[in-house]
């Protein structure tokens, strides 16, 4: 499990260098209008494919991963060439849905028509898009993680080697060119991998049948898909009821250090839903399975979540200086704050993949979209009135410990799930350690803060090392590999 998580974390790694260097390359080429420009695009892309895919590649996920664990290669590939079709039909869905829409898309992303034939040709990217998710389900449901790793890199460094000249050459429509070609690179190589794992070959799929098996994918899919639009809305309400009642600037203040904390845990919850959720999938039927997988991956989670945590906190400053610029430093307080939030959310997140290993659809739909991120979006709007700024950063550390607890309030009465007294008792003492590195940040100033930031920072990241080197052996992996 350990072992599979740090490969697929080193490829998320990877891709967030490229996304980065990418980023880099068409500032530096087309300035901050290109930025603008491609940031227009890929957003609208992103809009488009959420609706037109109705979720199925989250959902499609449990299906494929129990008929791998059943290893029953007939069951598998009937499903994945339910699954298959369903994937084509989404992708030509959202291509005809971009040509169609794509006049109106010009104007209302630029206010005029002159992108249209943009939009047309980014339709292609779309498709591919969806098939590229397709065959990374595919991988992830079989749990073929090293393939869906080495796809994602060679994937992601051929886009980048391709678009840099694109973006030198021909401009604005090098933008577009980069993003299909990306798109393709990446559906290729995931295609290349796919291709390796045992299936075989189910002919003559009448509709009925489709209809039949994938209506499961669907129906949960879509809950997926509305519970992700409410998340969206919940965050479009906070920033419009702060640019009303507070300051416009206040808006990109939020927005900046939410980045900074939803970024480092970026590649906790990209594994959680690449590696922990298929597995978990699989054995959900099985309590004592699930409640001994589901505590090892909170240890995980727990352990290497507190030490940014408290890198966060001592080094808040010289963060949000390098990520942002000294204009965000009146947020150190509120990042301080929305760090120590950190822990409760892997919690918060771990109990909603329980839920939805189940496809227990309501449930999810109730006490995690709706009423999880309807209480987080009370407690901002509470807490920005009487506290400002530093009232976001309270909230979210309040409302991510009230709906987490909540979460497992469910999850035990309706999974007969428990904590382990082993986590219970590792969870404990990163808490401490964690609030220590606060109060001292807070109570003290001078060589004295700083020695105590030292010294608490130094016990946290060596106490998850201990703990994880006893359970993977990190030192002999390291000493194997050198």
């Amino acid at each position: 499990m350990v072992k599979s998580t740090a490969v697929f974390g080193g490829a998320q790694v990877i891709q967030m260098l490229i996304v980065i260097l990418r980023a880099k390359f068409i500032a530096v080429f087309l300035g901050s209008e290109g930025m603008g420009i491609n940031a227009i695009f890929q957003s609208t892309i992103a809009v488009i494919a959420s609706f037109s895919c109705f979720g199925i590649f989250q959902s499609a996920v449990r299906d494929i991963s129990q008929a791998h664990e059943k290893g029953d290669v007939t069951q598998l590939s009937f499903i994945s060439a339910i699954f298959s079709k369903l994937v084509w039909t989404a992708g030509v869905i959202g291509l005809f849905i971009c040509v169609l829409g794509a006049y109106w898309l010009s104007e209302l992303s630029f206010n005029n028509e002159d992108f249209t034939l943009y939009f047309v040709l980014l339709s292609v990217s779309l498709l591919f898009t969806a098939l590229s998710n397709g065959k990374m389900v595919l991988l992830q449901g079989t749990r073929n993680l090293n393939y869906l790793a080495k796809a994602s890199i060679i994937g992601a460094v051929v886009s980048l080697a391709v678009g840099i000249p694109m973006f030198y050459f021909l401009g604005t429509l090098g933008i577009v060119l980069s993003i299909i070609s990306s798109s393709l690179a990446l559906y290729l190589t995931q295609l290349y991998y796919s291709r390796k794992i045992s299936l075989v070959k189910i002919d003559n799929l009448k509709w009925n049948q489709i209809i039949e098996h994938g209506s499961p994918i669907v129906k949960l899919g879509i809950v997926l898909m509305i519970s992700t639009v409410m998340i969206t809305l919940f965050t479009y309400f906070t920033n419009i009821y702060i640019s009303r009642f507070g300051k416009i600037e206040d808006v990109g203040l939020f927005q900046g250090v939410s980045s900074i904390t939803n970024q480092s845990i970026a590649i906790v919850i990209a594994v959680l839903a690449s590696d922990f959720f298929p597995r978990l999938s699989a054995i959900y039927q099985d309590r004592i399975k699930v409640k001994t997988m589901v505590n090892e991956q909170l240890e995980l989670v727990s352990l290497i979540i507190a030490p940014i945590i408290v890198v966060l906190i001592v080094f808040s400053k010289i963060i949000i200086t390098v990520l942002l610029s000294n204009d965000f430093l009146v947020v150190v307080p509120m990042l301080r704050w929305m760090s120590l939030s950190l822990l409760a959310r892997g919690v918060w997140l771990t109990m909603s993949y329980i839920i939805l290993a189940n496809g227990d659809k309501k449930t999810y739909f109730l006490y995690d979209a709706l009423i999880g991120n309807g209480l987080l979006f009370i407690f901002n709007i509470i807490s920005y009135n009487f506290w400002g700024l530093q009232g976001l950063g309270v909230s979210f550390l309040a409302g991510s410990i009230v709906v987490s607890s909540v979460l497992f309030v469910i999850v035990k009465a309706k999974y007969e799930f428990s904590f382990t007294n082993s986590f219970m008792k590792i969870l404990a003492t990163l808490v401490i350690m964690v609030i220590f590195s606060y109060l001292i940040i807070y109570f003290f100033d001078g060589w004295i803060k700083y020695g105590l930031s030292a010294l608490i920072m130094g016990l946290t990241i060596t106490f998850s090392f201990i703990i994880l080197n006893k359970r993977i052996g990190i030192l002999q992996m390291l000493k194997s590999r050198f």
